[in-house]
C-alpha cells in the first residue's frame, strides 16, 4: 500500500500496535524498478568514463560496493526513517482530527475547552 494513502488516517497506527503485540510482522520495501534505477544512477556517477582494463576494474568494483552499500545501509536506512515519517504524519493526522472533532463539540455542546480536558 503506498505510504501517502496510508498517513491519512488511522491505520499505521493499528498496525504498528498490532506488531508490537507480534500479531503481525510489518515489512516495508521499495519496487524493484525504482532500486534499479537508483543503482544505476549511482554506478553512472562514480564510474570511471576511461575504457583501459584498470579503470574497467575499478568500475566492477565500485559497483559492487554500490550494491552493497545499497543492500546494508542505504535501503534499510530508508525503511527505518520511511517508517518513523509515516508514523509520525499518521500521528499528526489523528490529532488533527480529534482537534476537528474536540471543537466541533465544544463549540455547540460545551462552552468551555477546559471542562473536555481536565474530566
Amino acid at each position: 500500500m503506498p505510504t501517502a494513502i496510508m498517513s491519512n488516517s488511522g491505520q499505521f497506527l493499528h498496525i504498528l500496535q498490532a506488531e508490537r503485540e507480534n500479531l503481525v510482522t510489518v515489512s516495508l520495501s521499495i519496487p524493484t524498478d525504482v532500486k534499479v534505477d537508483l543503482e544505476r544512477k549511482l554506478t553512472n556517477a562514480f564510474s570511471s568514463d576511461n575504457f583501459t582494463e584498470a579503470a574497467k576494474a575499478w568500475n566492477a568494483e565500485r559497483s559492487l560496493v554500490i550494491q552493497e552499500a545499497l543492500e546494508q545501509h542505504l535501503i534499510p536506512g530508508g525503511m527505518k526513517w520511511i517508517r518513523e515519517v509515516l508514523r509520525d504524519e499518521t500521528e499528526d493526522f489523528v490529532a488533527n482530527t480529534c482537534g476537528k472533532k474536540l471543537r466541533m463539540v465544544s463549540g455547540t455542546k460545551f462552552d468551555n475547552l477546559w471542562l473536555l480536558t481536565h474530566f
